[in-house]
């Protein structure tokens, strides 16, 4: 057990020298946006044909073209440290592939669903940012532990209207990006079971999957007999983290994206968010006590706002989970100056959501649920807002194109 001590000491304590000094640290999170809806698609009655309109609606969202204005605020910005959410990851194969026939992967209304958001991001960065650690959420097809030989495919069949068939792959990934001049080490959660065993019980990539996630079964068609099968797909969400070096002192930085709060599952669908929230907020304090870190940040799309409640006995909203007083970290937005007594405060800086297809002219932001929480307050907040909320923002041509996301980012410059 001294050797776990010490491994994970030796991971948050980077340049512990430089700490007692005045320190600014710039962190930001993002979430990207898929493009379109997923979790609707397993209850839909014909899987295949919304599976093309999903293809269909995210290729119209401009997946390559919203990762280069995300990554431009990034830039803009340059913040050390960038918490990442829906860095999704689309494939396309087919057996007998033609180029340029127009066909299946190459059919226009879908082609440009195929991207790496994470990849294009970083391209778009021009190696000035990093991917220091990643979560591995939803990986389909093999998430569904499909039968042979379908098991050995590199994605779920799908059934153009042409009749051609193609195999689509989906990752969901949420990464933590670190500026090129930052010194960083993923933090090994599964260590944590040495003191807790239900601890990061599913990791994946550099982080951990939430044990408790909503789920549903899919009717799903094979070109074979029986020509359908079932099976239950699980909403994966996940989080991760790292210790970093930033101004000669050292950061401990998390990012999350937890569950919607699900309302077509009923008056309990926020279940799994507060189980999610739960979690992690114990592991955080698990982890703090093995390996105590006052620059504790957790970032991430939450899917609760300041000004959700505890409709149902028992499950507390995330927000209350993490910013509350016994939640014991601090909401950095309500630092802003005069956010405590402008209008409407704290809720100030909407940052979700824009219309699905991002076609919307005005901002529709209604609702903070994208958040940067500190465990230990900053002495000062500077030039914490929003990024990717203006008209200007937008993809080509200028005024007229897509929202980035459907959400905003939001960055923060704090001073210890």
């Amino acid at each position: 057990m001294k050797r776990i001590v010490t491994t994970l000491l030796s991971a948050s304590l980077l340049g512990i020298a430089g700490s007692a000094t005045a320190t600014d640290v710039e962190i930001m999170t993002q979430n990207q946006y898929v493009g379109t809806e997923l979790i609707a698609l397993v209850t839909e009655p014909d899987f295949n044909a919304a599976v093309v309109s999903a293809l269909q609606t995210r290729a119209a969202s401009l997946p390559t073209e919203r990762a280069a204005a995300l990554a431009a605020l990034i830039a803009k910005r340059g913040p050390a440290l960038v918490g990442v959410q829906e860095a999704y990851r689309f494939t396309c194969y087919e057996q007998v592939p033609v180029p340029g026939d127009g066909k299946g992967c190459d059919d226009q209304s879908i082609a440009g669903a195929f991207t790496d958001q994470l990849a294009d991001t970083l391209t778009a960065l021009g190696g000035r940012y990093v991917a220091a650690a990643q979560v591995v959420n939803l990986d389909l097809p093999a998430d569904l532990d499909l039968p042979p030989p379908l098991d050995q495919a590199p994605g779920i069949p799908v059934i153009m209207p042409d009749g051609t068939v193609i195999l689509v792959g989906v990752v969901d990934r949420d990464v933590i990006l670190a500026r090129n001049d930052v010194a960083y080490q993923p933090i090994d959660f599964t260590q944590l079971q040495a003191f807790v065993p239900e601890i990061c019980a599913r990791p994946s990539g550099d982080g951990c999957k939430y044990q408790v996630v909503a789920s549903a079964d899919l009717t799903l068609p094979i070109p074979f007999p029986p020509y359908s099968i079932t099976r239950t797909v699980r909403f994966e969400r996940g989080f991760v983290g790292i210790d970093a070096l930033v101004g000669g002192a050292p950061q401990r930085f998390v990012t999350t994206h937890l569950e919607t709060r699900l309302e077509s599952f009923g008056p309990l669908g926020r279940y799994f968010q507060t189980a999610q929230a739960t979690e992690l907020h114990g592991t955080l304090q698990v982890l703090q006590a093995v390996s105590p870190q006052g620059h504790t940040f957790v970032v991430g799309d939450f899917n609760s706002d300041p000004r959700d409640v505890e409709e149902v006995p028992g499950l507390v909203p995330p927000y209350q989970i993490f910013a509350s007083e016994a939640g014991g970290f601090t909401d950095v937005w309500t630092l802003r100056p005069g956010t405590a007594t402008g209008q409407g405060a704290p809720l100030v800086g909407m940052s979700c959501c824009q219309e699905e297809d991002l076609g919307n002219h005005r901002s529709m932001l209604y609702e903070r649920v994208d958040l940067i929480l500190a465990l230990t307050p900053p002495r000062n907040a500077f030039d914490v807002r929003l990024l990717g909320e203006s008209v200007a923002d937008k993809t080509w041509p200028p005024g007229l194109g897509l929202w980035p996301s459907d959400h905003a980012s939001v960055a923060a410059r704090l001073r210890y």
